[in-house]
């Protein structure tokens, strides 16, 4: 028995020393993004694609190599990549300037974070926990958004959202960080045997809006691959530290002589005053007033023989089944309808995810 273990031994040494091994490396892979925005944030379902958005966006990554899990790497360096799409109009990949490939490690993970802003300001804060704008000033034009955070990926292996012909890389789901607003205004002329009556709008102002505030947002690792978390916002839908409150004029034409000829009349068509303006989420309190100065011209058969000047102001917490805030993600429109016959105002607040919804009306009184 001695022998024969002495004799297997011999052989398996032989063995080894005849054969050659090789170890082939898997092709490197190279990261690659998927995108959309939710149009309304109940459902992860709906969703749409970014090209009406942005053609790129800046994001950070975060490596926890095999080995170095407690390390946390900048591996799109400090001030993170900008990753833009191949195609504006029809992109089939959203990748970085230049190419960045997958850990080869099966144990290693990399987490990511995204924003866009138009007006190119960066976040305050950017980790894998916080994401902030602090002291954050908005302009009229203004669009930000931030992604999900990619939590624990290792791969491109996924096709999430597809909303733009792209189908494989790591999914960022968009949500919008301001509010828009819009303001409508309309009459309805009236007649009444030989007389009629039409509306002219002099001065569309809302005062008492903040356009300076801080989104401070916060974020946690599920400790599961492959997924993405919302932040969070303890302030809720809005922003935090509201201020500089600024007076947003969309009409002012009065004259001091009060001889100016009759305009273009309002007509049951709303003229848009305010169109889709980007501004500040924020709770809506008593320095929220919409001021509205008109003009009555009344015309009996056909030749004008009176004009009268009202203005009603109310603050917008007034509007029965009033909105509360503007909140992120939201588009607030308020439609002012005159009638000159009675000189009575009703002002029609909506409030729609990127879908209309009613939200009450109120009929004013001089």
């Amino acid at each position: 028995m001695k022998h024969y273990f002495i004799i297997a031994a011999a052989a398996v040494v032989a063995m080894a020393a005849c054969t050659k091994v090789e170890n082939v490396a898997s092709p490197d892979k190279k990261i690659s993004f998927q995108t959309a925005t939710y149009s309304t944030p109940q459902s992860r379902a709906d969703t749409v694609s970014v090209k009406g958005e942005f053609t790129s966006f800046t994001s950070k990554a975060f490596l926890h190599a095999d080995g170095y899990e407690d390390t946390t790497q900048d591996f799109f360096g400090a001030n993170g990549e900008t990753i833009s799409a191949d195609n504006a109009s029809n992109p089939t990949a959203w990748t970085p300037s230049h190419d960045y490939y997958w850990p080869k490690s099966s144990e290693s993970y990399i987490n990511f974070i995204a924003w866009y802003d138009k007006n190119g300001d960066a976040p305050t804060t950017a980790t894998e926990t916080a994401l902030s704008w602090s002291n954050y000033v908005v302009a009229t034009d203004d669009n930000l958004l931030y992604a999900e955070e990619a939590w624990r990926f290792k791969d491109n292996d996924h096709d999430k959202y597809d909303k733009d012909g792209v189908t494989e890389g790591v999914p960022m789901l968009f949500r919008h960080a301001l509010a828009k607003l819009t303001i409508k205004a309309a009459a309805n002329p009236i007649a009444d045997g030989n007389t009629t009556w039409t509306v002219q709008l002099d001065t569309v102002k809302l005062s008492g809006v903040y356009n300076t505030g801080t989104l401070s947002l916060t974020n946690a690792d599920p400790g599961t691959a492959n997924t993405t978390v919302a932040w969070s916002n303890a302030a809720g839908n809005v922003w935090s530290s509201p201020s500089n409150a600024t007076e947003i004029t969309m009409l002012e034409r009065l004259t001091s002589t009060g001889n100016e000829t009759e305009p273009g009349a309002l007509t049951s068509t709303p003229t848009v005053m305010l169109d889709g303006q980007s501004v500040l989420p924020q709770t809506l309190g008593n320095d929220h007033v919409l001021t509205v100065v008109y003009s009555i011209y009344t015309k009996y058969n056909g030749t004008l023989y009176s004009k009268e000047r009202l203005a009603t102001s109310v603050k917008l917490t007034d509007f029965s089944g009033s909105i509360s805030e503007w909140g992120m993600n939201k588009k607030i429109t308020y439609t002012v309808n005159i009638n000159p016959q009675t000189t009575v105002v009703k002002i029609d607040p909506a409030m729609e995810d990127w879908v209309e919804v009613d939200a009450g009306s109120a009929d004013l009184t001089n």
